[in-house]
């Protein structure tokens, strides 16, 4: 039989496509977006003070010269616009900082067990921090009206300070070496922890109410001026953390595969940890030091969505910032009117996620 006696397929019926099932699932980016949006309204909604929704869009296109006709009360509108606005836009910032720079180290270490902590950052801006405070009357005498500058700038130092010596000590050759950073890391953090201890026996107790602020982290401190220092160092932070999502790809290969790849592996190690060190230092003078966040998103977000850090840190940032707006929500709600560090509880989750993430990587779950 010929070609020419076969009968061509009925227009009818074209050919099947074959259907990604991946199209079929929604985006992560809609519904981590999504999660953040419906934490931000309910923590601008809740607390002593009750804000409508309805209310609270009418009030905030009012103070942007939007007037629309529904405007809260004025006791309202002032909780929510002096208040509870700053704190939800400082609690994304920090939340989605936080979480990006535990994906990037996470990557950085090819450890799911790595977060920024670990690298001293947090550990020195606590203890600049808390020298800032114990020295308060002498900086009053010095700096004036720019002392309201020195606990934030001195947390920013102690961070970027901290981070430098464990980058010093963890290279050998001219070359960094990702475990001695990390061992150098834990070192400083060590350290640090030990000064503050020291630090806190001399301190008053009006000092050590604000000292338990620095180390356990809280969001009940911002304004609309914090929020202003913070953003600048917090965004940047971000951005190029964010930029580095195709070289973290490459080193997940091995650090020798990424060089040949076109990646120079030192730089990227530098512009990491000096990245994380400026969004942590920024963080950590704007809310004090809030721990486990960088490690708990990166790496359950890893499990659910693989390896991809195209993907990972965008989505690390978003859900870094709904889980620290949903944290500060509870806290500030649940013992009312008494208000419970944010770190606490973010520490208090971040627990059974470590031990859980530590048993899986030992092949016991």
């Amino acid at each position: 039989m010929s070609a020419s006696d076969v009968a061509p397929a009925p227009a009818s019926y074209p050919a099947r496509e074959s259907v990604n099932p991946a199209r079929l699932r929604p985006r992560p980016w809609w519904v981590l977006g999504a999660a953040l949006g419906v934490a931000a309204l309910t923590s601008l909604s809740v607390g002593s003070v009750r804000v409508p929704l309805l209310g609270l869009a009418g009030s905030v296109l009012g103070a942007l010269g939007v007037e629309t006709g529904h405007r809260l009360e004025a006791v309202q509108e002032a909780v929510l616009l002096s208040i509870r606005l700053p704190r939800v836009v400082l609690g994304v910032m920090v939340g989605a900082v936080l979480a990006t720079c535990g994906a990037a180290l996470q990557a950085l270490f090819r450890n799911p067990l790595v977060e920024p902590g670990l690298l001293g950052t947090s550990g020195g801006a606590a203890l600049g921090a808390v020298l800032a405070i114990i020295l308060d009357l002498s900086i009053d005498s010095r700096l004036g009206a720019f002392r309201l500058l020195a606990v934030p700038g001195m947390a920013f130092m102690g961070a970027l300070g901290a981070t430098l010596l464990a980058q010093r000590l963890g290279t050998g050759g001219g070359r960094s070496e990702t475990t001695r950073v990390l061992l150098a890391g834990v070192a400083v953090t060590a350290g640090a922890g030990a000064g503050i201890g020291l630090l806190t026996h001399i301190a008053t107790d009006a000092q050590l109410r604000t000292i338990t602020f620095w180390t356990w982290g809280s969001l009940s401190g911002s304004s609309w001026s914090v929020v202003g220092a913070a953003a600048a160092p917090l965004l940047v932070a971000l951005a190029l953390l964010l930029r580095e999502a195709r070289s973290l790809n490459l080193l997940l290969l091995g650090e020798r595969e990424a060089w040949h790849l076109g990646v120079d592996v030192e730089r990227l190690k530098r512009r990491l940890i000096l990245a994380g060190a400026l969004g942590v230092g920024a963080a950590v003078s704007a809310s004090g030091v809030i721990g486990f966040v960088g490690l708990m998103v990166p790496a359950l977000l890893r499990l659910g969505m693989g390896p991809d850090h195209r993907r990972l840190m965008g989505a690390s940032a978003l859900l870094g910032a709904a889980l620290l707006v949903v944290a500060d929500t509870l806290t500030r709600t649940l013992a009312a009117p008494v208000e419970l560090p944010v770190g606490a509880l973010t520490s208090a989750l971040g627990v059974p996620v470590f031990i859980v993430l530590l048993a899986r990587s030992k092949g016991t779950l």
